[in-house]
């Protein structure tokens, strides 16, 4: 608040109210000026009017109080029209792995020399790299709902346990042991997404989706173990494969950076579960993990 005073023949006092825009401290967004006449004739007369000035003085703050408020209220709709998400849609590209372990137990049997042999196998499906393509169109305001499909695989080793019938003389089993390698998971993703973008700047905005997934996953499982005797000499492992559809929940959130109107790069973190009871399986395989990776988005 700003107060200037001429003194002469007449007085004018001059008060100078501004408000501000609290979304901006360096940018006022609006001035008022208001000529108040004190009706003083002389210098003299100026301390028998003091008191009536100070409350004309008074009357003007509370008036400038009341329009920086107004101000301040209309300031913020457009504030807040400037983070409203106005594009069509997205495609997203992603690289990068999907975190985590998950231990697979099968247990085998077959006939032979006229009894029950039985082969358990034990190993862990790790971590393994991740592609990604997918999409998703506005169905009102920021919500968008789209799919995602998504690949992941990985190799492991497993060690292999068994029980095998004598030959020679029944209900005689021997112990065997063994291990193979490269057995191979895969897991083939279609993620169904509702998603909430959350636009930060004009360049940069988050989405945050979730939703169900079905999961088709191919498995490398050991059916069975020849071995030759005398011993029992084991040979090289018979591994089968075991494909399974099941469904399952994802979650997780995207970060944009637009280069351009339509282009830009972007990092994205989903959560992914899921579970399939596998041929021969102890228990049922969890499936998915945390995926992490990033990679192109367009929009349009």
């Amino acid at each position: 608040m700003e107060l200037r005073e001429n003194f002469g023949l007449m007085h004018l006092g001059t008060i100078r109210i501004v408000a501000w825009n609290f979304t901006n401290r360096n940018a006022p967004v609006g001035y008022h000026h208001v000529t108040i006449p004190f009706g003083l004739e002389d210098r003299r007369a100026r301390s028998s009017h003091h008191s009536s000035t100070g409350e004309m003085i008074l009357k003007m703050m509370k008036v400038g109080l009341l329009a920086l408020c107004v101000y301040a209220g209309a300031a913020r709709p457009a504030t807040a029209q400037t983070l409203q998400w106005t594009d069509k849609g997205f495609v997203t590209v992603n690289g990068g792995v999907q975190v985590g372990s998950h231990d697979l137990t099968t247990t085998q049997t077959f006939d032979l020399f006229d009894e029950t042999a039985t082969v358990t196998t034990a190993s862990k499906v790790k971590s393994g790299g991740l592609f990604d393509i997918g999409g998703g169109y506005r169905v009102w305001q920021n919500v968008a709902v789209g799919v995602t499909y998504s690949f992941t695989s990985s190799d492991s080793n497993a060690a292999i346990t068994g029980i095998i019938p004598d030959p020679r003389v029944f209900d005689n089993p021997r112990s065997i042991s063994a291990s193979a390698g490269g057995l191979r998971h895969k897991e083939n993703v279609l993620h169904f997404n509702a998603t909430w973008m959350m636009p930060i700047t004009d360049k940069i905005d988050v989405g945050f989706s979730a939703g169900p997934s079905i999961f088709f996953v191919k498995q490398d499982v050991v059916s069975s173990v020849p071995t030759t005797e005398p011993g029992p000499s084991v040979g090289t492992p018979v591994v089968s494969n075991d494909s399974k559809t099941t469904a399952g929940l994802n979650f997780g959130v995207d970060l944009t950076y637009l280069l351009s109107k339509k282009w830009g790069v972007g990092g994205i973190a989903r959560y992914t579960w899921g579970s399939a009871k596998l041929a021969g399986g102890d228990q049922s395989l969890t499936l998915g993990g945390l995926q992490i990776g990033g990679g192109l988005r367009m929009r349009f």
